[in-house]
């Protein structure tokens, strides 16, 4: 039965790197085995260990190596280990010199000198170097294994109780290992087991590592970086929180300096990136913001100190009252002006101060205000100093004249007083007056009053600060109201229409308007009283006569039309209510009220030859061509129409009676006029000569009695002309066509004559006659 047993490896491994961290073994020895139950390895040190300070600084040890109280294996040799924190870098080393191993009384590892070093700087890459020099595997030299590469593997027999044919083998590897966070170096890690047979089966035992020279560290925290401040300035006197953005500000762990002075109350968020901080007092002007932890400082950033008057004192004020209008230098002593920035009073900063070159003195205009004491401040950029009050007059009315005037406005009032300079108006009752002119003094004003009620009105002079009153101070005398023109001079009798009457004295709010005595409606005047607009009421066809009224009178008349607009009309008949769509049907239209017609359409057309009975009951009118179908007929008013019966329009053929000129030469080209009814606008073609000539050729006059057209070339003799729409064709007239008579040059007349015509020869001729093929004929 084989009865083994396999070490667990327990080097030691340091609890997880923190950054900034280093740390540097130098021998690490883990060796355990036992053969069925009874141990024969027992080997368990660290000899040389060195763990950076978390403050900073640097940690050594140096040891000769032994492992006292070890089962089956011994060492020796010497160990220089150290590790170093510092802002800008971390970093460790390893040194093990004429290093020996033995174990089962083997000797299994020697090296004349094995280092290991690994440095971790805050900015830039880190690095892991090893060095092994002498290595010696069971006595024999080997090749150090390259970093990072295959292990170097060695074995040799050993004797070890209840194992046959025992061996000791070594696996040798070499570490240099970086990351972006750190670095570790090994100069040399072992591996043991041990093989053989026990209880006659093979058997494999794992005995454990050996290190020799471990350095290992990790990139310190970056320094801390900042961005912003905000705000960027703030009281000389100190006492401003400020937050400050950028990376690496430590909790509990961060100081902030204004020009070297310690701000107070700093606080840092949970990721570092934000803090406030309470401003220390400073000099006034630009300062130098520097935040820094353990791991370095800042680049400074820029804050400005700000006076707020904390060295100001204010010892006098003169002169200490003015008007409400402003406008008054005022001079203000004492100390510490220096770095004001305005003057307020009452809120209200002056426009324009200046401050000696001592700062102990500011003259100031003081600005509009109303009545009363008002608080004065000296404002600084980051405070406020208050100086003695300064008390605002109000302005006074002493006299208006002349005191009374027409409701039409326009009198020149003169105002007398006191505070008038800076005047911005003057009121009467809630109208503002002209042509505002304020004297120098501030004494006096003129201004032309506006429109108003008659009886007395308030009288404000309006000011910046309180405005003047006088209590019913112009009293408005009623005026005679003139009308000049009526726009539009007409409109329907059954009123509804907004005219625009212009002239003098209207009223808003008292100011009617008649027509032939009846009311309109919605009279609206405008503010100067020159314009009004006003809705007309019913009213009689013909003149009227449109006067406007006010308190002070009534206007010389003007004249407006009332215009029919058949709202009296009322249609009871039609007769006949159908007809052909040439038109011309006479048409009789019953009913009442047609006085003042002006014409008859029919579907949009107007009728011919219409007339309206005396007594306005009866209208005859000729109907106009039109389309076939139904018709609107209405009655066509100055101002409006009337919709009667519809008349309906019915297909039938034209007639003609006439052609003129019903003869033409043989060329064509004549223009012939048809008379006759029926003919339709755009509808109408004409037949002659066996050609039709098309609607586009041929032009119906309105009424649908008469056409042109021209005729076609034909031979001579008679043809019939037959005109078509589209209610049928109508009957035919006779159209001659004669020969054209022959061109005369000079002494000869030619011209093609054909068999059977006529030559007729006026005068003594000799007449030749010659044959050709083309039958031509030669006169001469």
């Amino acid at each position: 039965m084989l009865v083994a047993s396999v070490a667990t490896l327990g080097l030691g491994t340091p609890a997880r790197a923190a950054p900034g961290d280093a740390s540097a073994r130098g021998v690490v020895v883990d060796l355990s085995a036992a053969v069925l139950g009874t141990p024969v390895i027992t080997a368990e040190q660290t000899i040389g260990t060195a763990t950076a300070p978390a403050a900073g600084g640097t940690d050594t040890d140096n040891q000769v190596v032994s492992l006292p109280g070890a089962l089956g294996a011994t060492a020796s040799g010497t160990v220089e280990v150290t590790a170093t924190r510092a802002a800008a870098s971390s970093s460790a080393s390893a040194i093990v010199t004429n290093f020996n191993l033995a174990v089962l009384g083997v000797d299994a590892l020697d090296a004349t000198e094995a280092t290991a070093t690994a440095t971790c700087p805050q900015i830039g890459p880190t690095s892991a170097d090893t060095t092994l020099v002498g290595l010696e595997l069971f006595g024999a030299a080997v090749a150090s294994p390259e970093p990072n590469g295959p292990a170097v593997v060695a074995s040799a027999p050993v004797v070890v109780p209840g194992m046959v044919d025992a061996s000791l083998n070594v696996s040798l590897t070499r570490t240099e290992t970086t990351t972006a966070a750190g670095a570790t170096a090994v100069a040399v890690r072992a591996t043991l087991g041990l093989s053989g047979t026990v209880l006659g089966a093979p058997t494999t035992i794992a005995v454990g590592t050996v290190i020799v020279a471990e350095a290992t560290c990790e990139r310190p925290p970056a320094a801390p970086t900042a961005e912003t401040i905000t705000p960027d300035e703030g009281s000389q006197a100190g006492g401003q929180t400020v937050t400050i953005t950028g990376t690496g500000f430590i909790s509990g762990g961060t100081a902030v300096t204004f020009d070297g002075a310690p701000a107070t109350n700093v606080t840092v968020n949970a990721g570092g990136t934000s803090l406030t901080a309470v401003t220390p007092s400073g000099a006034i002007g630009p300062a130098s913001v520097v935040v820094g932890t353990v791991n370095g400082t800042a680049p400074p950033l820029g804050y400005t100190y700000l006076a707020d008057g904390s060295a100001a004192v204010v010892t006098g004020l003169a002169p200490a009252s003015g008007p409400t209008v402003g406008g008054t230098t005022v001079t203000i002593t004492g100390t510490g002006f220096t770095g004001v920035l305005a003057v307020d009073f009452n809120g209200l900063p002056s426009t324009d101060f200046t401050v000696n070159p001592a700062g102990t003195t500011i003259t100031v205009v003081s600005p509009p205000n109303p009545a009363g004491p008002a608080l004065v401040e000296l404002v600084f950029p980051a405070g406020r100093v208050t100086a003695p009050e300064f008390t605002y007059v109000a302005p006074t009315i002493a006299s208006i004249v002349p005191n009374s005037g027409p409701n039409a406005g326009g009198t020149t009032v003169t105002i007398t007083g006191t505070g008038f300079s800076g005047a911005t108006g003057v009121t009467f009752g809630d109208a503002p007056g002209t042509d505002v002119v304020v004297d120098p003094s501030g004494t006096s004003l003129t201004v032309v009053t506006p429109p108003g009620p008659v009886g007395p009105v308030d009288v404000l002079v309006l000011l910046p600060g309180a405005n003047a009153e006088a209590l019913a101070g112009f009293t408005y005398v009623a005026a005679t109201p003139t009308a000049a023109v009526i726009t539009p001079d007409e409109g329907p009798q059954s009123g509804g229409q907004t005219v625009t009457i212009t002239g003098t004295g209207f009223i808003p709010g008292g100011t009617t308007v008649t027509f032939d005595g009846a009311p309109a409606t919605d009279v609206t005047v405008n503010p100067g009283g020159t314009s009004l607009t006003a809705v007309t009421p019913p009213g009689a066809i013909g003149p009227a006569v449109v006067v406007v009224a006010t308190g002070g009178g009534s206007s010389t008349p003007l004249d407006y039309t009332y215009l029919a607009d058949g709202s009296a009309a009322a249609v009871t008949g039609l007769t006949p209510t159908t007809g052909p769509t040439s038109g011309g049907t006479p048409v009789t239209i019953t009913g009442s009220g047609f006085t003042g017609v002006t014409g008859v359409t029919f579907g949009g057309r107007p009728g011919t030859g219409f007339t309206v009975n005396p007594a306005g009951t009866t209208i005859t009118v000729l109907t106009p061509p039109n389309a076939a179908g139904t018709a609107d007929v209405r009655l066509v008013f100055p101002a409006g129409a009337v919709v009667a019966p519809r008349f309906s329009y019915q297909t039938a053929p034209p007639v003609i009676g006439t052609l003129t000129p019903d003869q033409g030469p043989t060329g064509g080209g004549t223009t012939v006029t048809v008379g006759g009814f029926g003919f339709v606008p755009g509808g109408t073609v004409v037949t002659i000569c066996g050609r039709t000539i098309s609607a586009s050729e041929v032009t119906v006059a309105s009424d649908g009695r008469s056409l042109t057209f021209r005729a076609p070339a034909c031979a001579a003799g008679a043809t019939t002309v037959v005109v078509s729409t589209a209610g049928g064709a109508s009957n035919g007239l006779t159209f001659r066509y004669v020969p054209r008579h022959l061109p005369v040059t000079g002494d000869t007349v030619a011209g093609p004559l054909t068999v059977g015509a006529m030559l007729f020869l006026v005068g003594s001729f000799l007449l030749l006659l010659t044959w050709r093929r083309r039958r031509a004929g030669r006169i001469g």
